[in-house]
């Protein structure tokens, strides 16, 4: 297993996601880089040079927009799924014990008092059921309901100082913790391990991290630029 806390840096300027990722004595462990020219959306996961992994998309990205990705091994093995969903800031759960009338709630609360929604990262086993997850810590998801980043989002780059944190679950316990740090010229994440998983846990757990970081990343710059 890996020696934590790992280091997730991004260069400032490339045309497609790069990410290098370090352990706590500063050695390269893998590098990740989304394809620029594919059908479907590709990270490829490699370590000393050599494949590690593959993370690609379930739908075609010119057709569709990608909202499952498998992740590979070089032989073509899927270790599991990673599925996006979004966070509401409202725990509808308490208004009703019937979902159907809890989302229509939660829908009007967001609408009324123009509430924002966050990305999450469902992490599915190869049969698709739900044994994890990734997602925005509630200080992160309050921050962005707040008045003033509808004000200081709009100053240039002001996305490199923002600094969400994330937990990352296996079944109820959370068992790793992410936080971008404040940086000027490289995006960095920091991920530190607080629970127990297994090394067999561990491939699906960072290749999880790892498509989160590309989109979250992307998501920031789409919001603050």
């Amino acid at each position: 297993m890996y020696n934590y806390p790992l280091t997730f840096t991004f260069p400032a300027f490339t045309v497609s996601p790069q990410i290098t990722a370090k352990d706590a004595s500063g050695n390269v462990i893998l590098t990740a880089a989304k394809k620029l020219l594919s059908s479907k959306d590709e990270i490829d996961v490699t370590a000393g040079g050599q494949p590690r992994f593959k993370i690609m998309s379930q739908e075609n990205r010119i057709t569709d927009i990608p909202s499952n990705w498998d992740v590979l091994t070089p032989d073509g093995t899927t270790l599991g799924v990673v599925d996006d969903d979004f966070l509401s800031v409202v725990d509808s759960s308490k208004f009703s014990d019937n979902r159907t009338v809890n989302r229509v709630a939660s829908m009007a609360i967001h609408t009324t008092f123009n509430l924002k929604a966050a990305k999450m990262y469902w992490i599915k086993d190869t049969a698709g059921k739900k044994v994890g997850l990734i997602a925005p810590d509630k200080e992160s998801l309050m921050a962005a309901q707040m008045p003033l980043y509808d004000i200081v989002r709009q100053l240039p780059i002001f996305f490199r100082f923002i600094t969400p944190h994330y937990y990352i679950r296996l079944a109820e316990e959370t068992v790793m913790y992410m936080e971008k740090k404040r940086t000027f010229f490289t995006d960095t994440y920091v991920l530190e391990a607080r629970g127990k998983f297994s090394e067999q846990d561990e491939p699906l757990l960072i290749n999880s991290v790892l498509l989160a970081l590309v989109y979250e990343r992307q998501r920031l710059k789409d919001l603050y630029q």
